[in-house]
């Protein structure tokens, strides 16, 4: 597996095309969301298998001293395979060489259980965003545990 930030555009755009896929696709969410324009001013990384992009996450300053990562997704084929957790990893150690603050991340509230096993915990209770049940989760600096 292979773990990178885009580089150039067809990476970039396989990123969106598996956004795509899997939110408004796979998760029936309204046509439009995916790009947007917090793409503009994102760093955007990869995972790769064979050549193809199967995992994609991005993260964007707020402020000067926040992180936040978003727009996490793996091709369904790929899930359970630890691939999602090495790019949290990845982006993870990118994004402390910025030093920032804080580092949090707005999930769907069925992946809470995977993120809190990459070093994050929960800081808000569920809540409604698009019909759907979300909670938002800050790094804690912890190491990442080894089950998945």
């Amino acid at each position: 597996m292979k773990y990178k930030e885009v580089e150039i555009i067809s990476e970039f755009i396989d990123a969106i095309r598996l956004r795509v896929d899997v939110f408004i696709i796979e998760q029936g969410f309204k046509p439009g969301w995916e790009p947007d324009e917090d793409d503009k001013i994102s760093r955007h990384f990869i995972a790769m298998a064979d050549d193809k992009v199967v995992a994609t996450a991005r993260f964007r300053e707020i402020g000067k001293s926040e992180i936040k990562i978003e727009r996490m997704v793996t091709k369904k084929e790929y899930c359970g395979k630890g691939i999602s957790r090495g790019l949290v990893k990845f982006m993870i150690e990118e994004i402390k060489k910025l030093k920032p603050k804080k580092i949090w991340l707005r999930s769907q509230v069925q992946s809470q259980p995977f993120y809190e096993k990459c070093g994050f915990k929960a800081v808000s209770g569920p809540f409604d965003m698009w019909g759907v049940q979300h909670i938002d989760l800050e790094y804690q600096g912890k190491q990442f545990t080894n089950s998945l």
